[in-house]
């Protein structure tokens, strides 16, 4: 019998967290002694470096930063964006993957976003593309899959050449690539058809009528003939990002609806699981798992942006950290708070690294 892990957070659960004084252990520094909202952060794989990405705040760049030195080594020019970027390291570091951040109002569709590609080696951003579905860089950094509506374009690394194109019957809003390179998932529109078998919907008319127009699917596609192999047999609020797990075990989509949350699909046969997180944000947060995928952590907010850790196993949370801070106290420290959390887990499996505003967050959860 499968276990069942099922981890929405009440918001009595969020008290009785807060109630036991949980962001004690921690040490805050900044990056920079001036006003920057720092919206996004990536480990490097090696986990020395930090690529640190803001929000339209005194034009900040793109910043490459030593974690041992506590120094920016490097700055990269890139477009300002106002609400910011996410960031994701290329799996051999030699690339970032820069995604806009944008507010998600619709419960039926994503909104297309700027993407762009930097070359670490170069220190340069090489492609970028405006108002797309999403892109993703293969995990041997050999290809670039760029989704716009139904069309896959996949462009070659470091040529930039487009070297296959594929239609994709009705994909929209996101996709992922799967580590061993041979499936791609992506989210799609269902037709009522494929929603009969759907347990959640019961075969109700009416419920199948309304999630043909506003609710999601997923499709898995051979990566190499860009055939349909199957659909993950479940409907889904808004699919706004989508990513494997880096052992390919597991599919996580995030769900931008009233109340947003992260679901987890079985990707060895493509059952959905019982698995699933609240978010409590309507922009694309930061999640992922961590310490061999023992543990879940995704960025959300309270009053305050915030960062939720989890046990895989129970599904219990471990720790929440709060950003809530006395701002006039703070600035006299030229610490300046921000719009979002983003955060890291770090390779000693006891601390979080938080980005939060013009500051970096070390902070040790409890277990």
């Amino acid at each position: 019998m499968k276990k069942i892990i099922f981890c929405l957070l009440t918001f009595s659960s969020l008290a009785f967290v807060r109630a036991q004084s949980i962001n004690e252990d921690f040490e805050k520094w900044t990056v920079k002694e001036k006003a920057i909202n720092i919206t996004g952060m990536d480990l490097s794989p090696d986990a020395n470096q930090l690529a640190l990405v803001c929000g339209k705040v005194n034009n900040n760049p793109l910043m490459i930063y030593d974690i041992a030195s506590r120094s920016i080594v490097k700055e990269i020019e890139v477009k300002a964006e106002f609400e910011g970027y996410n960031v994701y390291y290329s799996k051999l570091g030699n690339y970032l993957l820069i995604q806009e951040r944008k507010l998600e109002t619709s419960i039926k569709k994503a909104k297309k976003v700027d993407y762009a590609v930097v070359d670490l080696n170069q220190e340069k951003e090489i492609i970028r593309f405006k108002k797309i579905s999403d892109a993703k860089i293969s995990t041997d950094e050999s290809k670039l899959y760029v989704l716009e509506d139904e069309e896959l374009k996949i462009y070659s690394l470091p040529e930039l050449k487009v070297i296959e194109k594929a239609k994709l019957d009705a994909a929209c809003n996101a996709l992922a690539i799967h580590p061993n390179g041979s499936e791609i998932a992506v989210a799609v529109k269902p037709e009522k058809k494929e929603l009969k078998n759907v347990p959640s919907l019961r075969n109700n008319k009416k419920v199948l009528k309304k999630a043909a127009k506003f609710r999601h699917m997923i499709a898995i596609f051979d990566a190499e003939s860009f055939d349909k192999k199957q659909l993950v047999n479940e409907v889904y609020d808004n699919i706004n990002l989508m990513f494997y797990s880096a052992d390919g075990n597991k599919l996580t989509c995030f769900n931008a609806a009233p109340n947003s949350y992260v679901n987890v699909i079985d990707a060895n046969n493509y059952e959905p699981l019982r698995e699933s997180y609240l978010s409590r944000t309507n922009k694309q947060p930061d999640y992922n798992y961590g310490w061999n995928n023992k543990v879940f952590g995704i960025a959300t907010v309270d009053e305050w942006p915030a960062v939720n850790i989890y046990d895989v196993n129970s599904g219990s949370m471990l720790d929440s950290y709060d950003t809530k801070m006395k701002i006039w106290k703070n600035m006299k420290k030229k610490i300046y708070s921000g719009t979002n959390t983003s955060f890291v887990f770090l390779p000693d499996q006891r601390h979080v690294l938080i980005a939060y505003g013009n500051s970096l967050i070390k902070w040790k959860i409890k277990k």
